[in-house]
This record gives structure tokens, sequence and C-alpha cells, in this order.
């Protein structure tokens, strides 16, 4: 079949970690950049490579790149990896707590239950009533045999099996099960930073090649059209209760999508051509920010599309029976002088893999897939133009459901796409160069991909509670910036503020909050959001305001 009327199949794949240090302190309170990095950031473009004919898109948020090289250049450190570090034999009453609370943070089914150790250990702990008073009566039940096993399991668990494969040590610790030394949790460790390392040159090789796009994100994941003005939520729920304070400082929106370009040239060589807003979220006024700044492409969710062609006939419902054909192609934006192309997500195939496929036969998921792809084929009229198929999805937290974290799907898939005659696997750029929008939009309908609203960061008390400690604390920042800009003081000081202003901007904290994590003070998120915006005042040597040192969780 002549290529240029194959179906595009294009895969997003979204990786993505909150800002999880403590920048006053220089320690990361969580670990999920490290252990991520070596279960998915690194395995799946190493999958990827062994495809000569499947390309693909990954979506590289800066804050994450930013710590990845935290870890790889400047030696960064977590609290779990300071309790793997210390001897077993060393650990306090407290730390033991911690480790028993922590350490079986990884998917029962697909890496406790058919580990014989790691799965005792569990029920000798207990799977309910975990809380820390419950886990302190316990902690006399566990040898310093059992800790130090605990220790090697957790962190063996986030070994993708490809860096397994290829090394005879690891393959041995694995298959040893238990009765580990610390000199094992050393090599572990080593090679989970050689494993980091390797992760940006592999990305930038994979580009080079022509394998790859890697597009970017705002850089501190914020959802843009809520800094651009929070009032905006309305326009998808008309009843949704507003934060007190208005927050609208699209200049801080610009910031992020700026310093995103800049810092992905700077870790890549060449300026992003495509964007992934931050959870999907569009607006007119951050398209045109986007347009401005030199980014070609945005990628979002089908419904925008639906509710934005609904707006643009003036209707109020959606038709009942829409012609889903119709996302299968990308879309012009443009305002005043500014234009990209807007692509859309098939949603029910995303999900499907997101949430269906792992509980399926890894080679009968792929089979499938592909069927679905064919059958877009088959129902669009591929004699006049090129369709695509967009997938785009979170490219690390989906496949610890799945067995041997996805490796025999992602093998049947890419190996099946490789030759196949009626699909190529496709970059959002290199289809846009084949295939330029044909139609356009004028205005965008300006919500997330999560329900095509913003409910998930705005709307509910705790959330609104964050949006006005957020307004309050900037609004104090600019009183210091201008008083220090008057004044003789070093910039250095308020160059870090800023910074944790725009950590703070962030989406990660409000989407845990309203019971979407642990309550009260439980809640991680609620102490390290709050904390970014205590770090503004001790930075320039202000008060903390007292509203700060309260949960809002």
């Amino acid at each position: 079949m002549d290529s240029t009327k194959k179906l595009s199949v294009s895969f997003l794949w979204h990786m993505h970690q909150p800002c999880y240090k403590d920048t006053l302190t220089g320690r990361y309170l969580m670990p999920w950049v490290r252990l991520h990095a070596v279960k998915d950031y690194f395995p799946m473009a190493a999958l990827l490579e062994k495809f000569d004919n499947v390309k693909a898109t990954f979506n590289l948020v800066p804050s994450l790149i930013e710590q990845i090289n935290d870890y790889v250049h400047y030696g960064a450190a977590d609290t779990f990896l300071d309790l793997t570090l210390k001897k077993a034999r060393f650990l306090t009453a407290e730390d033991k707590v911690a480790v028993l609370e922590n350490f079986f943070r990884v998917n029962f089914k697909r890496f406790i239950e058919p580990r014989s150790r790691y799965f005792d250990l569990l029920i000798k702990r207990g799977v309910q009533n975990t809380s820390g008073r419950s886990l302190k009566k316990k902690v006399n039940d566990f040898s310093t045999q059992d800790f130090l096993d605990l220790q090697v399991l957790f962190n063996l668990a986030w070994f993708h099996s490809i860096s397994i494969d290829e090394d005879v040590n690891l393959k041995d610790l694995v298959e040893r099960g238990g009765s580990y030394a610390e000199e094992d949790k050393e090599y572990i460790i080593m090679k989970q930073r050689e494993a980091m390392s390797g992760i940006i040159p592999l990305y930038k090789k994979l580009q080079d090649a022509g394998r790859i796009e890697i597009s970017t994100t705002p850089f501190y994941h914020p959802i843009t059209p809520l800094l651009c003005d929070t009032s905006i939520a309305r326009v998808s729920s008309p009843g949704i209760e507003l934060p007190k304070k208005i927050f609208s400082h699209p200049e801080d929106a610009e910031w992020h999508i700026t310093e995103a370009i800049k810092y992905h040239e700077e870790q890549f060589g060449l300026k992003p051509c495509g964007m992934w807003p931050s959870e999907g979220s569009v607006s007119d006024d951050v398209l045109e920010i986007m347009a401005s700044k030199g980014i070609k492409w945005v990628a979002t969710d089908e419904d925008i599309l639906f509710n934005s062609l609904a707006m643009a006939e003036k209707k109020h419902k959606i038709a009942a029976a829409i012609d889903r054909r119709i996302i299968y192609q990308p879309y012009k934006f443009k305002k005043n002088s500014n234009a990209l192309s807007v692509i859309f997500r098939d949603k029910n195939i995303s999900d499907i893999i997101s949430f269906n496929y792992n509980e399926w036969d890894q080679s009968a998921a792929a089979d499938d897939l592909l069927a679905h792809f064919k059958r877009i084929a088959q129902s669009l009229r591929r004699d006049t133009d090129r369709p695509i198929a967009l997938v785009a999805m979170d490219g690390e937290n989906a496949w610890e459901y799945f067995e041997n974290n996805g490796r025999g799907f992602f093998e049947s898939l890419y190996s099946r796409l490789d030759n196949d005659e009626e699909l190529e696997a496709a970059t959002i750029s290199g289809h846009l160069q084949m295939e330029p929008p044909q139609k356009t939009l004028n205005r965008i309908f300006p919500a997330s991909w999560i329900n095509h609203n913003f409910k998930i960061w705005i709307g509910d008390q705790q959330d609104n509670v964050s949006w006005d400690y957020l307004s309050m604390v900037r609004k104090d920042l600019a009183t210091f910036t201008k008083e220090i800009r008057k004044g003789s003081s070093s910039d250095e000081g308020l160059r870090k503020a800023w910074k944790e202003l725009y950590i703070a901007e962030g989406s990660d904290w409000n989407w845990w909050y309203a019971g979407k994590a642990h309550r009260s003070a439980d809640n991680p998120f609620d102490k390290l959001y709050r904390a970014h915006l205590k770090n503004i005042y001790k930075f320039l040597k202000k008060p903390i305001p007292d509203f700060l040192k309260i949960s809002i969780a």
C-alpha cells in the first residue's frame, strides 16, 4: 500500500513528576522520580529502540528532567533512598516504622505476590490497620534481616526486566529472593543511578536519529488557563464556586511556557515543535501564548474538539450522535497573527490501554488495539487525505498494572506495527509535515482532558483555599520584589523566591486535595505545597504568615 495512504498511529507518552524537592534543604521528600526513572523512563525508550519503523512522541515535562539531572549530576537523594542506604542494624524505631509503612508501595499482584519472601513480609506486617501507631507495635516482630530484605526487595521491584536481563547481578538478586547483604543494596542503588544517567542521552540519540519526537509542557506543569484567569472555569462549569480571590496572571503562564522551551533546547539541542499542555488544559489565551513562542502543535482531548465545535455553532448541548471521524485530523487554531495545529486524542483507545488491557493476555491486547486502528482506517476516506489516530496518555503509571510492566504488550504491538501495510507509527510533527490541517478553529473550548472541565483543580473548598493562599503569597512576593529592586539587595534570593512560586503553581498540589490523598496532616502534597510557599518568605528573610502553618487538607 502507498505509505501516503496509511493511517498515522501517533503515540504520545506523557512523562511527568511534580517537584518533590524542598529547595531550601535540598532534600527530596518523595522518591518517585528515581523509581519511575528505573521502571519507566529509560525502559519506554529502550523498548521502542528495537523496532526500526516505529516512531512515537515522548512528552518530557521540564520539572521531571530537572529532577533527573539533579540525581545524575548533583547526587540528589530522597527520604526513601536514605532509608534504603542506612544499614539495617542501625535503623531507629522511627526508621523501622517508615520502612514498614512505605516499602510495600508497589503493585501487589505484579510485584509482591509473585515473590514469596516479599509476600511473607507483607503478611507479617499486616494488610489492614497500618497506621503509624499500629506499626510501632509490630516493629519488634521484624529481625534485622527482615528489614534488610525489605530494603532490597522494594528497590528491586522497581527495576524493569530489560535492566534485569542485561545484568547478571540483578538477575541473581531477583532469583535469590532474600537473605540479602548490605552490599546488595549498594549495588542496586548504583544500578539505579546508572539507569538514570542514561535517560537523557538515550532520548536525545533517538530524537537525532529521527526515531522519536520530544515535546514539552509548561515548566512546572501548571493549569495555564487558570493561571491566566481562574474565572474561566465557569465556561465549562457555570455553577462552580470559585476562590474568593480571582487569580489572573497570564505573565506567569507565559513564564512557564517560555522557560520550558528554553530548557528543552538546552537539554536536547532543538526547540520543541509540540507541547502537551498540563492535563491537556487549553484556552484561547494559552494557545495564543504558545503559538507566539513558536510552538507548532498542541495535543488535547477529543471532548475539547466536540465542545469547541458546539460552541462555534452556539449550541448549548452536543448532539447525541457525534461523527467520531472528525477527531482523526489536525485543526488549525488561529488568533490574531499567531497560529498552530491542534490534534485531539482518541479518548476511548487511550483509556482502553490505560485501564483495561492490563488484565488481558498481552499479545491479544496488542492484536485488539491494532484491530481498533484498522477499523478507524477503514471508516475514513483515505483517497483524499491521510488521517491520524492519536493515543495520548500517562506514560509511566499504567504499566505497573500490566504483567512484566507491559513489556510483552509493547513488544507485540511494536513488532506488528513495524511493517504493517495499513498503519504507520508516526510522530505528530512527522504527520503534520505530510498532512497539515485543512480546517480552522477560531476558538477553543477552555477545559482539561478530565471531564472537559477544571473541577479537579478548582471549585472544591480545599482547592479554593489553595488558590487563595497562592494569590496572597504572590501579592506579597510582588511587593517584596519592588522593595528589593529599589534597594541594593542581591537578586539571588528573589530569583529563588519566584522559582518557589512557579513550583507552587503546578497542578499536582490541588490534584490531591479534597480527599484525593491522605486527609489532614498526613497529606504529603499539602505539606510540600505549603513548604514551597513558606520558602518564599524564608529566602527573602520575611516572617511566614500564620495561615501557611495550617494544613489545608
